[in-house]
């Protein structure tokens, strides 16, 4: 088969993309489960833009440096910030209807390191609104074609002119177990992110960092992947095998992370309290945890008030009232968890990557916006921004096209043994990265995981057999080597990568 793009994943920065460019090309979307399970689908909080008239593209840019720790690519935020009043328009004109004040102007909330109110939202499920309108207008598109259920395996590359190129993608049809090769003169990953690495996340099953590992087996470059952003506010609930998140929004809107007493404690910490950025939250949450043998600590939004919450945290209050949690009269229980990746695939601003005909957008991708730590609801405006940009410069050029013939993989399923074998592998691989490379590492322990890495490795590769789980925990094997290499040579702590030495964590704990 073959296309003019391929596009793998349909969260917001894939189909983004697909619309954009479909408008005089043919694009196949490439879904690992159905179009509307993606990480974009869980985004609670909202999208960054600068509309309120005290608001400016400064304090945008500004914002998103200082939660950055300094590393942020400036050239990259400023693109960004100044192409997010257009990417709401682009949004609203597919039909996503976001929330709007009395004045009938788009309503703007407050999250965690914004000086402003910027936050476009819809209620507490903005990335599953947004998800929903993209997927309508992707189906109804005469050159969109869907394929669901396909996982990407490898990418094909080729060397033309001294230079690797990317002929398309060898993909597996999950449903009917048949291996496909497709050939594109442009090939798209939009993965997402990588959160299933660790044992806590609020990632959905199917953030495996496929995308991720792809490139980095073709040898495209990657950076930055030290940096993982905790989301402080997890829900804690030990009965429930899904981490559900509690938007940052919620401390927006007023409350407050306190103690297991009751007692608030972000002051200790940070000027703005429970409203500082994710990284010094997290630790801190992390921290207090520690020091109270607690395993989990609250969020108090109970002054805020039941019709508030009703109408604007309408998921939230509903999920905590399943575990008999009345957020009107209770404290919510909440934990950190790995949510959001901020290094990957290395970009320029038209997400191309070091790998001609290969572009990279959304999560996979390391634009350079997050630099050591994201600033909340950057991440759906980068998706859109970067796949716009993408989109545009995929039209203007012409991709040489390759002609090698490439292998084809046996796909063999798995007998119940080799099974619980890979389940069991997967779940050594997700304690070892959460408690070695979670929100504070020291050096013997990003060293020691290194070594088990490579036996968690070898006892994979004993099993001689490739099927989807399989698949799936060789490619968060890379995306945890990737973590453990960049976090051991970087020696000092900045934003999300926290090195503390094993006797001052040892006193904490």
């Amino acid at each position: 088969m073959r296309y003019d793009v391929i596009v793998l994943g349909s969260g917001i920065a894939g189909l983004t993309f697909a619309l954009e460019a479909a408008a005089h090309k043919k694009v196949l979307v490439l879904c690992k489960a159905a179009l509307q399970e993606t990480n974009t689908a869980y985004a609670q909080g909202g999208i960054a833009a600068v509309l309120g008239t005290i608001d400016s593209f400064e304090q945008h840019v500004q914002d998103t440096l200082e939660a950055g720790a300094g590393l942020c690519d400036e050239t990259a935020v400023q693109f960004m910030v100044e192409q997010a009043p257009e990417s709401i328009k682009w949004l609203q004109q597919q039909q996503v209807k976001f929330d709007s004040g009395a004045d009938e102007t788009i309503a703007l909330g407050l999250e965690g390191g914004h000086s402003q109110h910027r936050i476009v939202h819809v209620k507490d499920h903005t990335g599953l609104s947004i998800q929903q309108a993209l997927s309508r207008a992707a189906l109804q598109h005469p050159n969109i074609t869907v394929f669901e259920y396909h996982l990407g395996l490898d990418l094909l590359t080729q060397t033309i002119a001294d230079e690797k190129v990317c002929c398309g993608v060898q993909v597996l049809d999950l449903k009917t177990g048949n291996y496909k090769t497709i050939f594109a003169n442009a090939t798209v990953l939009a993965t997402g992110g990588s959160g299933q690495v660790f044992c806590h996340t609020t990632n959905p099953t199917i953030a495996t960092g496929d995308g991720l590992a792809m490139a980095a087996r073709a040898g495209a470059k990657i950076r930055n992947m030290e940096f993982f952003q905790f989301h402080p506010t997890a829900l804690y609930d030990p009965t429930s095998e899904d981490t559900f998140l509690i938007s940052e929004a919620l401390r927006g809107a007023g409350a407050e992370l306190v103690l297991p007493a009751g007692d608030t404690f972000m002051h200790r910490y940070h000027p703005l309290g429970s409203l500082a950025p994710r990284d010094v939250v997290a630790r801190a949450v992390y921290e207090q945890m520690q020091l109270h043998n607690s395993p989990c600590l609250f969020l108090d939004a109970r002054h805020l008030g039941k019709a508030l919450l009703q109408q604007k945290f309408p998921s939230i209050y509903n999920r905590c009232q399943t575990i008999a949690i009345d957020p009107t009269i209770d404290l919510i229980p909440v934990v950190p968890a790995a949510h959001y990746q901020c290094g990957g695939i290395q970009t320029d601003l038209q997400g191309q990557t070091t790998i001609a005909g290969l572009y990279a957008i959304g999560e996979v991708a390391c634009t350079g916006v997050h630099g050591a730590n994201r600033l909340a609801s950057n991440s759906l405006l980068e998706g859109v921004v970067f796949a716009r940009s993408a989109a545009a410069h995929f039209q203007t050029i012409v991709q040489p096209k390759c002609f090698a013939d490439f292998d084809s993989i046996v796909y063999h399923r798995l007998n119940e043994e080799q099974d619980a074998a890979i389940n069991h592998l997967k779940s050594e691989l997700q304690l070892l990265l959460w408690r070695q490379a979670g929100i504070v590492r020291t050096p013997e322990g990003l060293a020691g995981a290194l070594d088990k890495l490579e036996v968690l490795r070898y006892k994979l590769e004993r099993l001689h057999t490739f099927s989807v789980a399989w698949q799936e925990v060789q490619n968060l094997l890379t995306v945890a080597e990737l973590i453990l290499v960049a976090a051991k040579h970087r020696k000092k702590s900045v934003g999300g990568h926290f090195v503390q030495s094993t006797q001052a964590l040892a006193a904490v704990c």
